[in-house]
Order: structure tokens, then C-alpha cells, then sequence
């Protein structure tokens, strides 16, 4: 999964894929060390090849279930893609340390790489408008409920940075929501479960191959995160940390049932992959166990059946 090119991708084992951010965030790499990863892990979004996916999706005898899913995950990234690289800018002026400035600009890199993959993919797959503003407008139609009020948290709380650049807990705000939740949680939910879906199906290469590459870019953005969180609440400022984290996760969890996959069994998978990584996070940035609890066991599946 590290060292494979694009071309190589759709052919790694899905659980390579599946536990790849898991093993690099639990090694707690320092900023420099991502920054090396990233050196080593470069792509181009124009080599993707889609022509075949295009026929693929549109082609009769494909179930409609499979249809649909690949148009909710990728309307639901042209959105998130964007997102990223829109916010990105005032994350990275008000940065406190020279190390985080250095990898978060390999990150506005993967996130301008990240929304040109999705863009071709809504125009030479899903066939939406070329004019990237009129393909988010349309995307912007097609997500949840809750992933728009998400959108428009990170939006809130990113222009509040940037009126405060140097204000070290807004910074830390804007961190939480965007490296953990958007990142961490729902964009890491949305690859494994899109990898997953297809991992027995000889078919979409050139989708796999983007959101897989997206995948590990994205296991170095998560890496940041939390370090840049576990050192915050290090230093003092968990309760801005929490403050976030109280708004964002019920929307967060709320998306994992608002796409209508017909499938309650799939929904539930979800939802306990969304709450067990969760958690994960939680504990690597060094929240309080009693939050985290408080946080998460109201939507633990396994928890309400025993």
C-alpha cells in the first residue's frame, strides 16, 4: 500500500486498504516523517483512466443498487474535496509550528490532486457539468441532510480562524473538525466502504484506483491531526477540542443512516466502523475516557444489543 504506483492499486488486497490508515496513525509519525511519506507517495489525477467506469455505470445490466452508491460516494466527495482545499488556506496561515506549516502544504497539494480526481470523475463517469461550480451545485443536491450542516459547521468555524489566525484554540477548533471528523472519520468511512463494496467485483479500476490513492494521502492528513490534537490537549486546550467534537460527531453518525441504501445490515456495519474509529482517534490524541464514553456509547450498536 505504501510503496504501490496508481496503476498498481486496484489490485492490492482490499484489507491492505482497510487497515492502512490504522497502521500509519498508530505509529504516531511526527510531521517531518509525513512529510517524507509524501514525497514517496506522489500521483497524478490526469493518469486515471475512466472511459471504461463510464461504460460500466451507465451500462443496463448493472443493479441499480451499485449505481446508485457510486453516485451518493462521489457527489459526496466532490463536495468534501473541494471543501478541503477551500479551507485549507486560513488552517495553514494560522498554523503555530514551522514542521506542521511544512506538511500542511504537501496537504493543499493532495487536496488540489484530491478535487481534480473527483471533478473527473463527476464529468467522465456520472456525466454532471464540466463547470466545477455547477458540478457542486449539483452534488451539493445530491448529500445528506446532515453532511450540509457539516459543511456548514467547517465553513463557520474556518472563517472564524481566519478572522483570528493566531488565536492557537480556534486553530485547534478547525483542526478537530476538519483532520478528525471530516477526514478521520467520514472521508476514511467513505473509501473503506466504497473499497468494500467493491472488493469482489472485477469492474470500476479506475474509480478504486482514485479512492484508494485518496485513502493513504489521507492516512498522512489523519497522522497530523491527531498529533497536532493529542499536542493541544497536552498543552491545555481539551475543552476547545470537546467543544467541536460535541457539535460535529451526532452529524457525523447521522450521515451513516441519511443515504438510502435500503440495506439496514450495511447501515449498521457502518455506523460500528464509524464509532470503533472514533474512538480510536479519541484515545490516540489523549481524550478523557469519561468524554469519550459520553461521547460515543450512545451510538454503539454492539453496546444498545447486550
Amino acid at each position: 500500500m505504501d510503496e504501490a504506483k496508481l496503476g498498481e492499486l486496484p489490485q492490492l488486497p482490499a484489507d491492505a486498504v482497510l487497515r492502512h490508515a490504522d497502521l500509519v496513525t498508530g505509529r504516531k509519525p511526527k510531521p517531518i516523517e509525513l512529510y517524507q511519506r509524501w514525497e514517496r507517495q506522489q500521483w497524478s489525477a490526469e493518469e486515471l483512466s475512466l472511459g471504461r467506469d463510464h461504460d460500466m455505470l451507465h451500462h443496463p445490466r448493472l443493479p441499480e443498487s451499485v449505481r446508485v452508491m457510486l453516485k451518493e460516494a462521489i457527489a459526496t466527495f466532490i463536495i468534501g474535496e473541494y471543501t478541503g482545499l477551500d479551507m485549507l488556506g486560513p488552517i495553514l496561515t494560522g498554523c503555530p509550528d514551522e514542521e506542521y506549516a511544512l506538511f500542511l502544504g504537501t496537504q493543499i497539494a493532495d487536496e488540489t490532486r484530491h478535487a481534480r480526481a473527483v471533478f473527473r470523475l463527476g464529468e467522465e463517469v456520472l456525466e454532471m457539468p464540466e463547470n466545477p461550480r455547477a458540478m457542486l451545485a449539483e452534488a451539493w443536491n445530491i448529500v445528506t441532510p446532515a453532511h450540509k450542516e457539516l459543511s456548514l459547521l467547517e465553513t463557520r468555524i474556518v472563517q472564524d480562524l481566519a478572522a483570528r489566525p493566531l488565536d492557537y484554540g480556534q486553530w485547534l477548533q478547525a483542526c478537530t473538525l476538519f483532520h478528525l471528523i471530516t477526514e478521520g472519520v467520514l472521508a476514511l468511512i467513505g473509501q473503506r466502504a466504497l473499497v468494500h463494496s467493491l472488493r469482489d467485483v472485477n469492474m470500476f479500476n479506475g474509480i478504486k484506483s482514485a479512492f484508494i490513492a485518496m485513502c493513504r494521502d489521507e492516512s498522512r492528513h489523519i497522522s497530523f491531526g491527531l498529533h497536532a490534537l493529542r499536542t493541544g490537549i497536552q498543552e491545555g486546550y481539551a475543552d476547545h477540542i470537546y467543544e467541536v467534537l460535541e457539535q460535529a460527531v451526532p452529524l457525523a453518525l447521522r450521515m451513516d443512516t441519511e443515504f438510502e441504501s435500503g440495506n439496514d445490515r450495511e447501515e449498521a456495519r457502518i455506523r460500528e466502523m464509524s464509532v470503533d474509529i472514533l474512538r480510536r482517534h479519541l484515545g490516540n490524541i489523549g481524550a478523557d475516557h469519561k468524554f469519550v464514553a459520553h461521547l460515543t456509547d450512545p451510538y454503539d450498536l454492539r453496546l444498545a444489543r447486550q
